[in-house]
């Protein structure tokens, strides 16, 4: 009985998002995250660029507003998860990036 918890314990289960052909993305360019005592809140947004015709216009910037689209809260476990995945997915990408920019040099030279 003890050895069957044990082997429970260590499996685990994927999950598998259903649903969400209709879901609506947003794009983000700014985000602010918050810890709580036992969680993270992340607040996503998107920022409106100003126009600024005249360099001397950003000394009275102080700040731009966001629109907040949306709000979460996760434990510190799946932050953790979050952030090694991120961390995998990016190093990924950015190496996928190289190989191509690399691959498009050695074509141009040939």
């Amino acid at each position: 009985m003890t050895e069957d918890r044990k082997e429970t314990a260590l499996k685990q289960v994927k999950t598998v998002f259903t649903g969400d052909e209709n879901l609506p993305t947003h794009y983000v360019n700014s985000v602010n995250i918050r810890s709580g005592q036992e969680e993270f809140f992340l607040t996503f947004g998107t920022a409106i660029p100003l126009d600024i015709t005249d360099i001397k216009d950003l000394e009275n910037i102080d700040s731009i507003n966001a629109q907040a689209l949306f709000r979460c809260a996760m434990t510190k476990s799946m932050m953790k998860q979050v952030i090694d995945l991120m961390t995998n997915l990016y190093e990924n990408q950015t190496r996928q990036v190289e190989l191509l920019q690399a691959s498009q040099e050695y074509v141009r030279i040939e």
